[in-house]
């Protein structure tokens, strides 16, 4: 189960929410119970006061004499005589002047007064003030509660957002993030911290491409100019031979251009359907190796369709095919083309690390003689993952075997 923040909060919450209830309950308990023992005491002294009025005043009202005190009179006949007939009475004193009692019915307490022709009952006018205060209090608690989480909450709502956003810059869409900068919260903080990266690294990024197109229109221009110079030769050998290695080193200059847009993700794909067979060709001229077919041993076992970017995935099968060879031990490979996947298998030592570690970009195995700056794999990978396809690494008897698994053209 994934414990999120919102999780987290909601429980705590719902902790704080019950906790406050059961404190609530408990004081409720504590204060009725403080307040009817008092109540019932100060209504032992008013008895007391009554009496001694009735023997010393002549026209004491005991109605007055209540009001003063606070009560107020229950006038509904069939309410006196249920909470008369249901209440606990936890006091009664009999004298000349009649009987006096208290009874608590419902948490409150009632003084109840009889006399030869007549019987009043009285409540207590700040009992009822009492609960509604307490009441009150309670409700206000829970309301505060509620509005914290829910505001606490909200303040999260932005994270989501920004979650999103992260993941966009990750696909290659720069989103800015400027319009939490007017929060004065620490989410603002975050987003100004992460605008201030996202335009470090787009300055990067633009400065990079800037250097290396300038980098590769440098390098085309002396080429260019040798090619001319190369047509000047009388020696047809020496000119084939210069041209060959121009018409390479411009292959190189186009292949890094679609690297660096690989490596940047900046790169639109030509989708079409092409056989195996073709992208294989469009991969040896790539290699531009004369002995291809003495190094390289290919067996289709269905000449299958797939839909690809025909150069970059020559490229990639360029860049396996020469890795291949390189870091076989008899310098050759074999390439197994079939209906859902191709193959390519080389003799040699096994990984020392997992296959993921050399997926990273510039890793290749320590002491050995093989150059390269171990982008090799990493190329590979990336463009497998554009195509939508998968790479993966397996190792038996002897040989690596890297499989790409495509889906068939129905």
């Amino acid at each position: 189960m994934k414990v999120t923040i919102n999780l987290k909060i909601t429980v705590l919450f719902a902790t704080a929410f019950l906790f406050v209830c059961a404190l609530f309950v408990l004081l409720g308990k504590v204060q009725i119970d403080s307040y009817l023992t008092n109540e019932q005491s100060r209504q032992k002294e008013i008895v007391e006061k009554i009496i001694y009025n009735l023997e010393r005043k002549e026209g004491f009202s005991i109605h007055e004499y209540l009001l003063s005190k606070s009560f107020k009179l229950v006038e509904n006949e069939r309410n006196i005589k249920h909470i008369v007939a249901k209440g606990e009475k936890v006091l009664r004193v009999n004298s000349l002047y009649g009987s006096f009692s208290s009874i608590i019915y419902h948490n409150q307490i009632f003084f109840y007064v009889e006399q030869l022709n007549t019987k009043h009952l009285y409540k207590l006018n700040a009992s009822a003030r009492l609960e509604y205060l307490f009441l009150l209090s309670f409700f206000f608690s829970l309301i505060l509660i509620i509005f914290l989480y829910f505001s606490v909450l909200r303040s999260l709502m932005p994270l989501k957002i920004l979650k999103k956003k992260i993941k966009n810059i990750s696909a290659g869409k720069i989103e800015p993030l400027s319009e939490y900068s007017q929060i004065n919260d620490e989410i603002s903080e975050i987003s100004f911290e992460f605008d201030h990266a996202i335009n470090k690294i787009q300055e990067l990024v633009k400065s990079r491409q800037f250097f290396l197109r300038m980098i590769m229109h440098e390098l085309k221009t002396p080429i260019g100019k040798g090619r001319i110079v190369c047509e000047m030769l009388d020696n047809q050998k020496q000119k084939d031979r210069l041209v060959a290695i121009f018409e390479r080193l411009e292959l190189l200059i186009d292949e890094f251009g679609k690297i660096e847009k690989v490596l940047s993700r900046n790169c639109q794909l030509n989708l079409q359907t092409y056989h195996l067979s073709l992208i294989l060709e469009q991969t040896e001229d790539y290699l531009m190796r004369d002995d291809f077919y003495q190094k390289v041993k290919i067996t289709y076992k269905e000449d299958t369709m797939i839909v690809a970017d025909l150069e970059l995935f020559s490229l990639m099968l360029k860049n396996l095919i020469d890795n291949a060879i390189k870091y076989s031990v008899d310098k050759a490979c074999e390439i197994i083309c079939s209906g859902d996947y191709i193959i390519v298998r080389n003799k040699g030592i096994q990984l020392k690390k997992t296959f993921d570690y050399y997926l990273k970009p510039f890793v290749r195995e320590h002491n050995t003689q093989v150059e390269g700056m171990g982008l090799g794999l990493y190329i590979i990978n990336n463009i497998c993952n554009l195509h939508g396809y998968n790479l993966t690494y397996s190792y038996e008897d002897g040989y690596h075997t890297f499989k790409i698994v495509f889906s068939r053209l129905k």
